[in-house]
């Protein structure tokens, strides 16, 4: 189908050499009107098309993010109704998307498959056996756009002064513009895409502006001061971009720099985005920033950056007279994958029901494609926040088919059973920022997208990198059988970075790859994958046998760093026996005493240890540990104003990210223990819900709701007079029951029961 990829011109845009996003068309003619008509594009950045001066594009960014060297997707449209009889224009605009970064994070610079951007591009159109069919070659036109620089890390500068009109119609003259260029073909696959389009979900309007005239990029730096701008606040740590609407002279230059924080007295910063301190003067004018030149004719403009997001709840305006200044002078057009809600939790408790919404808000903020680290900074599909919160996630949206094109990525970036730490990548990380805690998404996103969505096809994708990778981790253990290499338990409170980090990489890294053996195991099996199931389950079984006798003091049933998440961790794996279990749970919560009823965990341990207090019968103690307003804590969070995750607990000597989903898997205890909807918990049939409920004390009322594949359950809990009542409705067909404290009984299809005990 996409027998030759086109281009404008031989160049690509560097830092120092901007080369703006081409214009492409083709006009061709129709002797009938199309009873049916599908057009076809494939380009390893981003597009932009049109049919007929209409744009028909599926959302932002299309089509995808990935390595070009390893596949690029295409999209497809159904265009029967935007053509006609006579002339016609198929026109589009490219973007450098992953496939051209100027950055020099992460190699993406540096990285093999940067070329000028190239599109590929195939039209079919019938009508009673008549077909007519257009591909992509040297006699499409092109011309320079006004999308002078476009970098979707960075932002999109447009100089409106170099639009045409009517540069996408069939009427317009384009004998001046130049023949397009044949290009090289991308060398990775090409596949449809089939992840989730990026959409609009809502709009947010300023709570506020004001005008800065001395305000601080980073606290403590003299040479981060600009003079004058206005600052605006949506009141709202989110991701997307803002429309901008004005009118002025032509030649103004509004400058438009989007942070998440700000600092002293109210300062606009960018101290959480630490790599901008590097080359600050020349980076400042790209990191985070939209430009947008006026055409200055006297109507109202409107500019919404292509190609690009950001993470923000502050832009600082420059450029601006105090007269344009207005509220209506920018709006916040918030997007992400646009896929479908099917969990809802709420309770009694305010600050509960805060770090919910707020835990939703960042899995949202950072889900471009696939769940990334955070959307100011990096945007980096980081595997071990992916698979941190992967069940979060797959409880919470309905996102299979987009995940399962991330693991396309992951199968393509093992090299020899190595996975890197971030998906995509140029080829960094697979020294280091990996190992079993981050390389366990592998395992665990099909693992839960079988759980919640029953998808054997997903499973059967990740099979032969799940088996690779088993086989290449057997050959990383020491003498005693351990992993001690990797990420461990990655944003622990009271660390920078992983020196500080409590818990032994012997555990974390082992207790993993015990884990991913058992979960593969469980996947083998499924497949009717005999030979690789036994070989999991014997690798599962000799880490167990290697942890018991080498990292358990028996004598007070104390795990090795004698730490909130070691303890918790293992006693979430099962590691200690049922007689044990008693004295590891007391121990815990020896540990937890000593901190001050502060959390003192990172990602591995609060994947775990919420969890483990509310099934072991210390529900109230884990609120209050999550809730309290000092740090480490997430009820700190919210004292600072925050409106989504933080990457701490607390502050460090370098301000982390403020949207970071990784320490946000709180909510599915929330639905799942405190609410009582447990989803398919035996593993062995999507529909079936088990509501059985954890009540504390301190809340008086839990609601929640899911979305099953036969129907929508609600789990509710009130107290009242000193007793609760339990309410549990079946819209559908699922098949549900209901357990408390020896109390069972089943809700059929349409039924809604209560109880009270």
């Amino acid at each position: 189908m996409f027998q030759k990829f086109i281009k404008a011109c031989d160049e690509y845009t560097t830092r120092k050499k901007h080369i703006p996003a081409p214009y492409i068309r083709k006009v061709f003619e129709l002797d009938f009107e199309p009873e049916k008509a599908s057009v076809f594009i494939c380009t390893p950045g981003f597009y932009t098309i049109y049919i007929n001066g209409k744009d028909i594009t599926k959302g932002y960014m299309a089509p995808y993010i990935s390595n070009p060297d390893d596949f690029v997707c295409y999209d497809e449209y159904d265009i029967a109704e935007y053509l006609k009889k006579g002339k016609n224009c198929i026109a589009f605009i490219l973007g450098n998307g992953f496939a051209n970064q100027t950055i020099d994070e992460w190699e993406f610079s540096k990285a093999s498959f940067r070329a000028p951007l190239c599109a590929s591009l195939y039209l079919a159109g019938e009508k009673a056996g008549a077909k007519f069919v257009l591909e992509s070659d040297e006699s499409f036109k092109t011309h320079p756009s006004p999308v002078i620089y476009d970098e979707y890390r960075n932002g999109t500068h447009y100089d409106a002064r170099l639009e045409i009109d009517g540069w996408n119609l069939p009427e317009f003259d384009d004998s001046s513009w130049k023949n397009v260029m044949i290009a090289d073909s991308p060398k990775g696959e090409i596949v449809k895409c089939t992840a989730h389009p990026i959409r609009e979900q809502y709009k947010l309007s300023p709570k506020s502006m004001v005008l800065q005239d001395d305000f601080c990029y980073f606290e403590g730096r003299s040479e981060s001061h600009i003079q004058k701008g206005f600052m605006y606040d949506f009141g709202a740590n989110r991701s997307g971009v803002c429309r901008l609407k004005i009118k002025g002279k032509k030649g103004q230059k509004i400058i438009l720099r989007h942070g998440e924080a700000t600092v002293g007295d109210g300062k606009f910063s960018i101290d959480t985005i630490f790599f901008a301190r590097s080359d600050f003067k020349e980076r400042m004018d790209f990191f985070q920033t939209d430009v947008y030149i006026l055409k200055g004719t006297g109507e109202e403009e409107i500019f919404i950056p292509p190609f690009t997001y950001h993470g923000f709840r502050y832009v600082l305006v420059e450029g601006i007279t105090e007269e344009q200044a207005t509220k209506d002078l920018l709006t916040y057009i918030v997007f992400n994958s646009d896929v479908r809600r099917r969990a809802y939790f709420e309770c009694s408790d305010e600050t509960v029901n805060k770090l919910y919404d707020m835990a939703i808000a960042s899995d949202l903020s950072n889900l471009h494609y696939f769940p990334t680290d955070c959307p100011q900074r990096e945007k980096n599909g980081w595997t071990g926040d992916i698979s941190t919160s992967s069940e979060q996630y797959t409880l919470h949206f309905d996102y299979a088919d987009t995940m399962k094109l991330w693991l396309k990525s992951l199968e393509y970036a093992q090299k020899e059973g190595v996975l890197p730490g971030i998906v995509p990548t140029t080829g960094v990380f697979y020294d280091w920022g990996n190992g079993p805690v981050w390389d366990s998404a592998c395992v665990n996103v099909p693992y839960y997208i079988y759980k919640y969505d029953g998808r054997r096809d997903v499973l059967e994708q990740a099979a032969l990198t799940i088996s690779r990778y088993l086989h290449y981790i057997e050959g990383k253990r020491d003498e005693d059988g351990f992993i001690t290499f990797g990420l461990g338990d990655w944003s622990q409170a009271g660390s920078l970075l992983e020196e500080g980090i409590t818990t032994p990489i012997a555990v974390t890294g082992t207790g993993m790859m015990y884990d991913m053996a058992k979960k593969a195991a469980f996947i083998f099996d499924v497949l009717g994958l005999d030979e690789e199931k036994a070989f999991a389950n014997k690798l599962a079984d000799e880490a167990r046998a290697s942890m018991r006798e080498h990292l358990i003091d028996y004598e007070t049933m104390t795990v090795a760093g004698s730490c909130q998440t070691a303890q918790a961790f293992f006693i979430s794996l099962g590691i200690f026996e049922e007689n044990e279990y008693e004295r590891a749970y007391s121990r815990l919560i020896e540990f937890i005493e000593e901190k001050g009823r502060h959390l003192h965990c990172g990602v591995v341990g609060l994947r775990h240890i919420i969890e483990v207090l509310f099934v072991g019968g210390n529900a109230d103690l884990a609120l209050e540990m999550m809730c309290k307003k000092t740090s480490p804590s997430y009820g700190w969070m919210i004292e600072q104003g925050g409106t989504a995750l933080f990457e701490m607990l607390e502050k460090t000597s370098v301000n982390k990210s403020q949207n970071h989903h990784f320490l946000g898997d709180y909510i599915r205890v929330f639905v799942s223990c405190m609410a009582g909807i447990r989803v398919n918990p035996y593993l062995r049939d999507i529909n079936e819900i088990v509501v059985s409920p954890i009540v504390p004390e301190s809340v008086s009322y839990a609601k929640a709701s899911y979305d099953a594949e036969e129907g929508t359950v609600i789990a509710e809990w009130r107290k009242k007079d000193g007793k609760i009542e339990f309410t549990v409705e079946n819209r559908g067909n699922a098949k549900v029951s209901f357990e408390y404290q020896g109390v069972r009984f089943t809700v059929a299809n349409g039924e809604k029961k209560q109880m009270v005990v």
